[in-house]
């Protein structure tokens, strides 16, 4: 599997596509930076009044709008299906002692990708915000900072969880569209408003007030978890862990059980 790996680790770093979302990612993140101080310098006396930014919640927040964690999603259903596309999975399928190490194979890369993506995302606002100081921004020094490098890492094993979603939706179901569109979709947020709806429903129908679907959602988790605040660890621990085992599980086993064509 160790070939698999760095087979498809090199596919990915020159992957297109890969290095131009990154690209996007940390271009975005520095101007966020050091647009937010220029414009409130603009508001007479309110740069009086612009408080300072704790360093710890720069590096827990790696994504600053969701255009950015959606290239995220995308960049891993094309690295994906990519194989299947070309029919180049047949070959591949055909010289691996164990079908299941193709799957494996991608599921390490992808984590990787995650991660290479959380870490730009989380060193490029750092930077925004140190260069925004030069135009009034403030940033300070936290007591958090451990706390910080703790949710980033939570919100990557959630980052993990929802790309193997997309993972078994490419290669178990093979509908790189379908992969696309529920890339999108989480990346958005908008299944936000049907845990709305299925709270609505399930507190009419059991009369109970206090349940939140989105308390047990990768992608709502993403928003909440904060170890610095103790704010839905344990939560985003468990469904992140639960989540990625269960899909990564349902992928070998769709793989396995289908023809490669």
């Amino acid at each position: 599997m160790g070939k698999l790996i760095k087979m498809d680790l090199r596919r990915m770093t020159k992957s297109t596509f890969f290095k131009i979302s990154l690209a996007v990612i940390a271009v975005f993140n520095i101007i966020a930076g050091i647009a937010l101080p220029l414009i409130v310098n603009l508001i007479p006396n309110a740069s009086q009044s612009f408080e300072a930014t704790p360093l710890s919640s720069v590096i827990s927040n790696p994504i600053t709008i969701s255009l950015l964690i959606i290239l995220l999603f995308v960049s891993v259903v094309s690295f994906t299906y990519a194989d299947f596309a070309n029919g180049y999975v047949k070959n591949l399928a055909g010289q691996v002692s164990k079908r299941s190490n193709y799957i494996f194979s991608k599921f390490v890369v992808i984590a990787i990708m995650n991660l290479i993506f959380v870490v730009t995302g989380a060193l490029s606002k750092v930077i925004g915000e140190l260069a925004g100081t030069a135009f009034g921004g403030k940033i300070e020094v936290d007591g958090l900072i451990l706390a910080g490098i703790a949710t980033l890492v939570i919100k990557w094993m959630l980052c993990v969880a929802i790309s193997t979603i997309l993972l078994f939706i490419t290669t178990g179901v093979r509908n790189k569209t379908l992969a696309s569109i529920v890339g999108v979709v989480i990346g958005t947020g908008a299944l936000g408003l049907v845990y709305f709806g299925l709270d609505s429903a399930i507190s009419g129908i059991f009369k109970v007030s206090d349940f939140s679907i989105a308390s047990y959602m990768p992608d709502q988790l993403m928003n909440t978890v904060n170890v610095g605040t103790n704010m839905a660890v344990v939560n985003a621990i468990i469904v992140a862990v639960v989540c990625t085992a269960l899909f990564l599980a349902l992928s070998v086993k769709t793989f396995n059980s289908r023809d490669v064509k």
